[in-house]
């Protein structure tokens, strides 16, 4: 069963895009198995923003990265780390948000990695890589 995302787009498709296998691979070789809050396809009736996350394994979390998600999203991870959760977050690195100065920047057991270059999605029709890459750079944020 494929670990991705639900409602993020990069004008390639019609919103749905999946986190690539050898991200996800880098994810496992860090952290083992891990739960998904933003699982593909999405169960009906399920949010991942008022679902209680793993706090037994690792979770990923790639969020939608329609407006006003992300933040939603990096405040969950944010609850869910006070609760005990182990989380990677993979957003887009917009270091001037209000959510990235009130939960990632200068906070404790939170990891900024910044990704070297482009990340190309999968498209969930097809199963594919896009051909291009996400314009924007992305970071991986581990909250620990």
């Amino acid at each position: 069963m494929p670990l991705s995302t639900y409602g993020s787009s990069n004008g390639e498709s019609d919103g749905v895009v999946l986190t690539p296998e050898w991200f996800k691979d880098k994810v496992r070789e860090e952290f083992g198995e891990f739960y998904d809050p933003c699982p593909h396809p999405r169960p009906k009736d399920f949010d991942g923003l008022t679902s209680d996350w793993s706090y037994t394994q690792h979770n990923y979390c790639n969020p939608p990265y329609k407006r006003g998600q992300i933040g939603k999203f990096v405040e969950k991870c944010s609850i869910e780390h006070s609760k005990g959760a182990t989380i990677s977050l993979l957003i887009p690195s917009y270091t001037d948000t209000g959510y990235f100065h009130d939960y990632i920047y200068n906070k404790a057991n939170v990891e900024i990695r910044f990704l070297k270059g482009r990340i190309k999605f999968v498209d969930s029709k097809t199963l594919e890589l896009f051909k291009h890459q996400l314009p924007t750079p992305l970071m991986w944020v581990v909250f620990s």
